[in-house]
């Protein structure tokens, strides 16, 4: 969120900007993503959560949206939930 929110006071351009937010699905997925993509980061005790609990992956993911939802910072989301969209969708309506 730090980063992300960093990287909006840096670049403040005058049109709709949408953060993203992409469901961690394992683990591996986690670790493949932080190894290929230079600018994602992927803290490590995410990793561990979601290594105990794929749950987590979703829970992070939108613990971050409402998060950025909050901040103003950027006009709206650009969610990926991988394979979990009906437990994204689900979480998301018990929260609002």
């Amino acid at each position: 969120m730090d980063a992300l929110l960093r990287w909006r006071d840096t670049h403040p351009i005058d049109r709709p900007v949408y953060a993203g937010v992409m469901v961690l699905a394992s683990a591996g997925m986690a670790r493949r993503l932080a190894a290929t993509i230079p600018d994602i980061d992927i803290p490590t005790d995410l990793v561990e959560r979601v290594e105990r609990d794929q749950a987590a992956g979703v829970d992070a993911a939108c613990e971050q949206t409402l998060r950025l939802r909050d901040s103003a910072a950027f006009t709206g989301v650009h969610l990926v939930p991988v394979s979990r969209y009906r437990q994204v969708a689900a979480h998301l309506e018990g929260l609002l």
